[in-house]
């Protein structure tokens, strides 16, 4: 069987390379992840002494899990940068601005500042919020100076959730805080500096002020890749209806510029009897189209997801040039590999994963005998036979690609559209051949200020992409919502899938089994049922299908990224659960499953008798040596170290954040300046001081 799968094993290249890099993120301490290389290395040599294609396979297989374990080391490394441990009071400080982020619609502007160098701390990365609207000239390049709150960047909500102090660390992200006064102006931007970043900034603006509403909100992410224009209930139908793709600048939008491209400059081309004799049309177009997508990538903003767009883009258009089918799984797994081994840490970035396996899957499909049918025009075929073919295989890739990817986003986001496959049937066409063609040719005119010929046809039909997307949301059952899925769940799921779509051969369906376990590990798995956030301030307990939180229970990023991750809506307190006695100053509350719960508010200090009677004590201040419950005691020393965490009451498991991130740099119980190393001594990357 393994013979028979001999032009196969090459897709596997990238599988193992993210194995190790997988290791290396997932092993929580330094020590693990040097044994992980070590394992990796003998499996290595022990398959020096088998014979024939296995000891191929397996020596193949222990170099490239090691390298991923390396590579990752060395990406951590290039990134390091002194971080921020404790918060600051509102200080005055200078910098110059990198990149300004929209959020919400535009009432929430986020600024990446460098803040420059004072006599103790080097210039390090900031992230600010402002709630206020920027004065005129604060743009990227620009010289400003601020009032703001300093802290470290804040870890997961939950364990197991995103990360944004690991993503911060890969952005090379000190501190995050929020502006607390007026922005002012130092010095404007330098001609030189900045260009595209300015010119983006302005083309955003245009946009918006010019076709308005959610056109022109539409239309700003499909240009330049800023969604943060578009109002918190459109972005909330795309993603239930399953078109929040369209409005992110990645795979679909690249394909769409650079084959419009192609078969424009390759007609065009073509019209030159001179130039058709004398070389090929087609190569020529593919140089032009991929230039084209270049720079649509960069006018975007170069964000990653484009990037790997644009890479595996030149594969195919390379692929084109040289005579081969750029339509293989080995131009995919080409692409995959060179994106991890560069940036290792996009194997974490949900937009990785999902484009990935939903390009692997359609191509897979496309290989089948019937997906070739499906594909390839039979002699003398009819219209309405062709538009019949097409329909359905544009309805099986996308059933394909929800089946893939519905594993995914409800690991990473708790829900998942139910209609998205009908949804993108109807949007994808409209996007691609009908707004993004009269959104080029809006662009174009308003250069020469004739826009207002395209405007009246480009604003109906970006409006009908937004109405498409609020009508499939409002639809009965239109999310389907399950709790947090467990990581050895979605490893199962994977790791059975990967077979399924990288093989041929019998040995593809031995996938089966780990996809049957993986699900039902992901549907029937405990989940926890009390959640304690980094500060101690917010205490959640899971009951009867409701998330009863200690502080106020509506709205709010924490509330809400609970109670996706419990799949309960968070619209009880902890006063509403049978038995519980709650003041201003504390909540006592028994669970179903026997344990005893004391939720402090922080305003008192607990009893020897209070504290005696209950098995779990949760406070966001320092707890008395005299408060000893039967169980565990967790306050602010406790959870500076842990971050936050989750229990499950039942059989008395704990779960924290740095249970999960060890001593990575980006663990709240990492020593203060101090980097791990997989080779050598620790290494010392700074520490802010003020």
């Amino acid at each position: 069987m393994l013979e028979a799968e001999r032009r196969q094993w090459i897709l596997f290249a990238p599988v193992c390379l993210g194995l190790g890099i997988g290791l290396w993120f997932l092993l929580p301490f330094n020590g693990q992840r040097q044994a992980a290389v070590l394992a990796a290395l003998s499996l290595a040599l022990l398959g020096l002494a088998l014979p024939g294609l296995p000891r191929r396979l397996i020596v193949t297989a222990g170099l490239l899990v090691a390298l991923g374990l390396l590579a990752a080391e060395w990406r951590s490394a290039q990134v390091a940068a002194p971080r921020l441990y404790h918060r600051l009071t509102a200080a005055p400080f200078a910098g110059t601005v990198q990149q300004i982020i929209q959020r919400e619609g535009g009432e929430r502007v986020q600024i990446v500042l460098l803040r420059d160098a004072s006599s103790i701390d080097p210039a390090v990365r900031v992230r600010l919020t402002a709630h206020e609207p920027l004065p005129p000239g604060v743009e990227p390049g620009a010289r400003i100076a601020v009032t703001a709150t300093l802290g470290p960047v804040p870890g997961p909500s939950l364990p197991g959730l995103h990360d944004p102090a690991r993503t911060a660390w890969f952005q090379g992200v000190s501190a995050s805080g929020r502006i607390v006064g007026p922005v002012n102006l130092i010095v404007r931007t330098p001609g030189s500096k900045s260009w595209l970043d300015r010119s983006r900034q302005h083309l955003s603006a245009y946009i918006a002020k010019a076709l308005g509403g959610d056109a022109g909100a539409i239309a700003v992410a499909l240009s330049v890749g800023e969604q943060g224009r578009a109002r918190p209930e459109l972005l909330e139908d795309m993603r239930i209806s399953g078109l929040a793709h369209l409005l992110s600048v990645s795979g679909f939008h690249v394909s769409v510029v650079v084959s419009g491209a192609f078969l424009l400059l390759r007609r065009l081309l073509a019209l030159s009897p001179w130039l058709a004799n004398r070389t090929s049309v087609s190569r020529l177009a593919a140089i032009g189209a991929g230039l084209a997508g270049t720079a649509y990538v960069f006018l975007s903003g170069a964000e990653f997801p484009a990037v790997r767009s644009m890479i595996a883009a030149w594969v195919v258009l390379v692929a084109l040039m040289l005579g081969r089918d750029p339509f293989s799984l080995r131009l995919i797994a080409f692409g995959a590999f060179l994106i991890l081994f560069v940036r290792p840490e996009a194997l974490l970035n949900p937009g990785f994963q999902l484009s990935f396996a939903a390009v692997a899957a359609i191509v897979a499909l496309s290989l089948t005998p019937f997906g070739k049918r499906l594909t390839m025009a039979g002699p003398e075929e009819g219209a309405l036979p062709k538009v019949g073919r097409l329909l359905l295989a544009l309805m099986l890739t996308g059933f394909v690609a929800e089946a893939v990817l519905t594993p995914i986003a409800l690991f990473h986001f708790g829900r998942t559209g139910a209609y998205g496959v009908f949804a993108n049937v109807l949007a994808i066409p409209l996007t691609s051949f009908i707004v993004m063609p009269l959104l080029g040719l809006w662009l174009f005119l308003s250069v020469l200020g004739l826009g207002g010929l395209v405007a009246w046809a480009l604003i109906p039909s970006l409006d009908l992409l937004a109405a498409i997307a609020s009508r499939v949301a409002a639809l009965p059952g239109a999310s389907l919502t399950l709790p947090s899925m467990p990581l050895p769940a979605l490893l199962l799921l994977v790791g059975g899938g990967l077979p399924l779509i990288l093989l041929q051969g019998r040995l593809r369906w031995s996938g089966l089994p780990l996809i049957l376990t993986g699900a039902a590990l992901a549907l029937f798995a405990p989940r926890p049922d009390i959640l304690i956030s980094a500060d101690g301030r917010q205490v959640g307990v899971v009951a009867d299908g409701h998330l009863h939180t200690l502080r106020g229970h509506r709205g709010g990023y924490l509330a809400n990224s609970w109670a996706e991750a419990s799949g309960a809506p968070a619209d009880l307190s902890l006063a509403s659960l049978p038995g519980a006695r709650c003041d201003r100053f504390a909540c006592a509350a028994g669970l179903q499953t026997g344990l005893q719960l004391l939720a402090l508010t922080g305003e008192s200090r607990p009893t020897r008798q209070s504290c005696a009677g209950v098995d779990l004590v949760v406070s966001p201040a320092p707890l008395s040596p005299a408060c000893v419950p039967r169980w565990q005691r967790i306050d602010q020393a406790v959870l500076k170290k842990s971050g936050a965490i989750a229990i499950h009451s039942g059989p008395r498991r704990m779960v924290s954040v740095a249970d999960r991130a060890g001593d990575q740099p980006w663990s709240p119980s990492a020593l203060p300046g101090e980097r791990p190393r997989l080779l050598g001594s620790p290494a010392w990357t700074g520490v802010i001081a003020e």
